[in-house]
């Protein structure tokens, strides 16, 4: 905060950087950006745009507004953007050296000063103001004007004072130094700071000091109240609003430091010493009195534990005498009970006699209604099943007469078809007779009428036949050269013995 940094203008490679620049560089005010071969440029946003054409101003909207707004424009290369002006509020600090006090000593005072550039509509401001800063006024002029008004105003107020009351004029706004200089005897000050300094606080030299630093600080207050206003009657022509003036610090010499703390330390030491005193004094106070107390308490303790003795025998005695009647009350109590108890065990037991007695008549009751009414189903039942059987056997005598009439009726009409089938039947037999004989290798069929021939033929077919001696075939044969007046036979036996016709 001692150390001052300049205002200056700057050239830049593009008009996008200037923000960036603005808020890294604290002393940077007006940016000075160049141009590429576009048929557009842009504008950004938080700073005065000023454009020039073959490097004269530019005004936006046919010649109603010098600042251009932001965002892109469509324009030849030789439309450009000149100048970007900050729109931000800038810090100026400023350190004013060699400020001479009433008393000839010589102080530091650092300024902190508070200013942005004046131009925006919104506001209700002026916008050529802006023109009138980066042509006429400038960064660097507005450096040294501020330097000039600042370090007037700062030497002609430090004139006015004590070299212990310049510390008053520091104006932070955290209000942090108010209460320090007003906790020297101030009434704003917290308890905390002001237990146990009475001493302290009512010397003579303190009560001074307090009275002055507060004089000083309303003092200092008013100081920067009129700095401001006064730098901004300079300055708000120009175009630069100051919003703020902050005296920072005051720094005195090392040698003047070090004898005000020494004051005060010589001070604090004569308060310590006293205030040990006292505190040595309230200690054997407060240890005669903590003594007389433990021994007061100690035999009001002693009065109240006879007191309590007292108290709890008389207790005893009555709780002894509860106890006796108590137990005479429970054997009274357990008396009556267990008569009770006997009592309603009995008249239990006869009403338990008494519904047992009465469950089974109830059953007896129930039962005989019971076998009364399945005996009465019954004979119901065996009637239905009689009427039943009896309409049913009815009924079937009736269907196997009518089965009967109706198949005497389909025989009659059947008859005529039932002859044809039977012949069909016969024929059918006699077909598979014939079939048989036809199958049969060993038939001899003879068409003769002779006797002798079919004996003939008999006997040859006997003979051509390999049958064994004394086979049924032979004995056949035999038979027919025997008879031979007899008529044609079939010898229907095959080889293997089977059955003749």
């Amino acid at each position: 905060m001692g150390s001052r940094f300049n205002l200056y203008s700057k050239d830049i490679s593009s008009a996008g950087d200037a923000n960036t620049l603005f808020g890294q560089d604290k002393g940077l005010l007006v940016c000075r950006p160049g141009r590429f071969l576009r048929p557009y440029f842009s504008v950004p946003d938080g700073c005065y745009a000023l454009v020039t054409k073959f490097g004269k101003d530019e005004d936006y909207v046919d010649g109603k507004k010098p600042i251009w707004p932001p965002g892109l424009h469509w324009g030849a290369p030789w439309l450009k953007v000149s100048n970007l002006v900050t729109k931000q509020s800038v810090v100026f600090n400023m350190p004013v050296k060699g400020c001479k006090t009433q008393d000839n000593v010589t102080v530091q005072i650092n300024l902190s000063i508070v200013f942005r550039i004046m131009g925006d509509e919104k506001l209700g401001e002026d916008p050529y103001l802006v023109r009138n800063f980066v042509y006429k006024v400038t960064a660097r002029g507005l450096e040294q004007q501020l330097v000039d008004a600042c370090e007037e105003a700062t030497r002609s107020v430090a004139r006015t004072l004590q070299h212990h009351e310049v510390y008053g004029l520091r104006t932070d706004k955290s209000g942090k130094t108010l209460k320090v200089l007003k906790g020297q005897g101030g009434s704003e000050a917290p308890p905390e700071e002001l237990e146990g300094e009475e001493e302290l606080r009512t010397h003579k030299f303190m009560t001074d000091d307090s009275s002055t630093a507060q004089q000083a600080a309303a003092k200092g207050r008013d100081v920067a109240d009129d700095m401001r206003r006064n730098l901004n009657d300079q300055f708000s022509p120009q175009g630069v609003q100051i919003t703020d003036v902050i005296i920072t610090d005051v720094q005195l010499p090392d040698q003047i430091v070090m004898q005000m703390a020494e004051k005060t330390n010589v001070i604090s030491q004569n308060a310590a010493q006293k205030m040990n005193q006292e505190y040595e004094m309230l200690t054997l106070k407060q240890t005669e009195e903590s003594e007389t107390l433990k021994q007061r308490k100690k035999e009001e303790r002693e009065k109240e534990k006879q007191a309590g003795d007292m108290k709890v025998n008389e207790v005893q005695v009555q709780l002894d005498k509860m106890k006796a009647e108590t137990k005479v009350m429970l054997a009274k109590i357990q008396q009556e009970s267990n008569v009770r108890v006997q009592s309603i065990v009995a008249d239990g037991t006869l009403e338990v006699t008494k519904l047992d007695q009465n469950k089974i008549s109830k059953l007896s009751e129930t039962n005989a209604n019971a076998v009364s009414y399945s005996e009465q189903l019954k004979a119901q039942t065996d009637l239905y099943v009689r009427t039943k059987l009896s309409e049913a056997s009815l009924t079937a005598a009736r269907n196997r007469a009518q089965s009967t009439e109706l198949l005497a009726k389909a025989e009659g009409v059947a008859a005529p078809y039932v002859e044809a089938r039977k012949q069909f039947e016969t024929r059918q037999k006699q077909i598979e007779v014939w079939s048989a004989l036809a199958s049969n290798e060993q038939l001899v069929v003879s068409g003769e009428s002779d006797a002798e021939l079919n004996t003939i033929m008999l006997c040859d077919a006997i003979m051509d036949d390999k049958a064994n001696e004394g086979s049924k075939s032979q004995v056949l044969a035999e038979m027919l050269v025997m008879q031979r007046g007899s008529k044609v036979m079939l010898n229907l036996a095959d080889a293997a013995g089977g059955p003749s016709q």
